[in-house]
């Protein structure tokens, strides 16, 4: 895995910024940097790599990579066909010097053109200069696992791995999108293409950007679908295939293990590779999962590594650094605090000498793990149990543990607008609070039903079947969201993170399930967890998962309400501050728990101080 950056600009030469952007995205390639820089036409391009070596150490795989075919490519990402590809090329004709996959992409570009992306399996976003036909073609993965950050204007495009990257370049404007901000208090997160910044955007998953430089023409073109790898295969055969496919690597692999269903079902098609299990300190929930993965390992013959994640301890000042850490390098807007305790385990498994971690991520949204497709696919009766619910919770009948989720059970209960509805499910704020929050809310409830309508728009099966429809939602929303935290947590450690449940053709199979399939008897994740059945014992399986649950109520409680209240002053330009002060009162009076909406609210706080933005768009 690696990091990249690429500048086209029709009236200056910007490489001493390309030189500082490779600077600030050097964690995601300590082991080697290169830069280049040309003028083709009246263009000026400079393209940069910083290298974390996984296949082929040697310098055949160094990048940016000029095979003298006039492609010259830098490449984020593995290709895990890459051999069955150079397979092709070799009875082709080409003579191929190493075996890195860059290498094997920049030829099938070479003999295939833009028709080569297609070809390929994995995750990856890389940039193509193309000498001969003079343009540059930006690409990224089918579900969008690598990021691209892009900038363009009538002239000029700029683009990097991360954010902080795109930023190193003077020309890249830094104004905070209001609209998306509205989003982000919807649902915690963004769904594709946005970023919170008006100008800055990432590359559509399974799109490229292509620059015709003869005429400054720029086309973005979608190339790949997941209907483009349906297999006839049985699921068990498609995984293994998968997780032997992503094995490969040059370097010492691991895998992150929770004891659930998707990190069990990788590791039961691994050989040697150890475990890695993190828990927060003083966390029994933790300890139940502990006690599980200890007993699966065991059958598995593998060894268990533990990483503790220690939270319990801190004080008011130290808690507010692992706020910012989590701030500062989610660089979008991502409301999500177990960033932190990602990059604690990444930085676990790279201490201990591995490069590569596989992970069980995206099989939750692929299968229908979590708890809310269940709600989803009782969709009409929550509907008409709205007054009950209310009831129940006014009552103070519902378990104070269970509170939250029933507050955002009634605010999905009370839309008429199905996608806004499923905002719900997913933020913490109900429309009321929303209300209180934003001025000109019309306006921008408007940009934003808009933009859940073109969502809903592109997708192919029933509306009525709630499942699957939020199947679709989150491919671009939910699971971009997670993707997005892990590369950028595993990254600052310099760890690559393979997502093997993410192979296009399980994707492809999992969401071509119905939702009858897939929620089977009620039992969510049916197709994995019958398969898992096969593989260890049932009793390991049957099982309730307590799952990665970050302490954010002890967070909060340390903070009080003082230190919150003025913790809050910078959220003032875009939302309601007497509301928000409200929340922190309503919290620490015991009247309502508002822990996750004042993790968000804190989060953005501390966003916008960071980020040290002033201009509103």
């Amino acid at each position: 895995m690696c990091g990249l950056s690429f500048y086209c600009s029709l009236h200056t030469n910007p490489f001493s910024e390309l030189e500082k952007s490779m600077l600030e995205i050097s964690h995601r390639g300590p082991d080697g940097s290169g830069v280049l820089s040309m003028k083709m036409g009246n263009y000026h391009l400079g393209i940069g790599h910083n290298r974390l070596s996984i296949l082929d150490l040697s310098e055949a795989g160094k990048q940016p990579m000029d095979l003298g075919h006039g492609v010259i490519i830098s490449y984020n990402g593995e290709v895990y066909n890459h051999r069955h590809l150079r397979t092709l090329l070799e009875e082709k004709g080409y003579a191929i010097r190493g075996h890195s996959d860059t290498e094997i992409i920049s030829l099938l570009y070479t003999e295939f053109g833009n028709t080569a992306f297609s070809m390929l399996k994995g995750m990856f976003a890389f940039v193509i200069i193309d000498q001969k036909k003079q343009k540059v073609v930006m690409v990224r993965d089918r579900l969008g696992i690598k990021p691209l950050y892009v900038y363009l204007d009538s002239t000029d495009v700029f683009a990097s791995s991360e954010i902080r990257g795109l930023q190193a370049f003077s020309a890249v404007p830094t104004e905070i999108d209001r609209h998306d901000v509205f989003e982000f208090f919807n649902q915690g997160f963004l769904y594709e293409p946005s970023t919170g910044y008006v100008s800055i955007k990432k590359l559509k998953p399974g799109y490229y950007l292509e620059i015709d430089l003869t005429n400054g023409i720029k086309n973005e073109v979608g190339f790949q679908t997941s209907d483009d790898y349906h297999s006839t295969a049985k699921l068990e055969d498609v995984i293994q295939s998968a997780v032997e496919q992503q094995l490969v690597a040059d370097v010492p692999l691991g895998t992150f293990f929770s004891g659930g269903v998707d990190s069990s079902i990788i590791a039961s098609f691994t050989e040697k590779n150890d475990l890695f299990f993190a828990k927060y300190t003083n966390d029994n929930q933790a300890d139940y999962d502990l006690t599980f993965s200890n007993k699966i390992s065991s059958f598995l013959n593998k060894s268990l590594h533990v990483s503790d994640i220690n939270v319990s301890d801190k004080n008011a000042d130290e808690l507010m650094q692992t706020v910012d850490f989590v701030a500062k390098n989610t660089e979008e807007l991502i409301s999500d605090y177990t960033f932190w305790a990602t990059y604690q385990l990444s930085r676990a498994a790279r201490e201990k000498g591995y490069k590569v971690m596989l992970s069980g991520m995206g099989a939750d949204e692929i299968f229908a793990g979590y708890p809310r497709y269940s709600v989803l696919k009782l969709h009409r009766l929550m509907k008409g149990m709205r007054p009950v619910l209310k009831g129940l919770l006014k009552c103070k009948f519902v378990p104070k543990k269970w509170d939250k989720k029933f507050d955002r059970l009634i605010s999905y209960t009370a839309e008429k607008h199905w996608p806004t509805a499923y905002s719900r499910l997913l933020g913490y704020f109900s429309r009321v609070e929303l209300n209180e929050f934003f001025v000109d809310i019309d306006s921008l409830n408007s940009c934003y039903q808009s933009k859940l309508d073109a969502i809903a728009q592109s997708f192919k099966g029933h509306v009525c079947d709630k499942v699957k429809f939020a199947q679709h939602f989150d491919l671009t929303g939910f699971l971009s969201h997670n993707l997005m935290v892990s590369d950028k947590a595993s990254m600052l450690a310099s760890l690559e993170l393979r997502v093997p449940l993410l192979d296009e053709s399980i994707v492809n199979h999992g969401l071509a399930l119905s939702s009858k399939t897939l929620l089977k008897r009620g039992q969510l994740k049916h197709p994995l967890k019958s398969l898992l059945g096969r593989l260890i014992p049932k009793q390991f399986v049957e099982r309730p998962k307590t799952g990665f649950n970050p302490p954010l109520e002890g967070l909060i409680n340390t903070l009080g309400m003082e230190r919150l209240k003025r913790e809050m002053v910078h959220v003032g330009t875009y939302i309601n501050l007497q509301a928000v002060n409200t929340l922190i009162t309503q919290h620490f009076s015991g009247e309502a728990n508002n822990v996750y909406k004042l993790w968000q609210l804190l989060y953005f706080s501390r966003w916008l101080k960071l980020k040290g933005e002033k201009n509103v768009a």
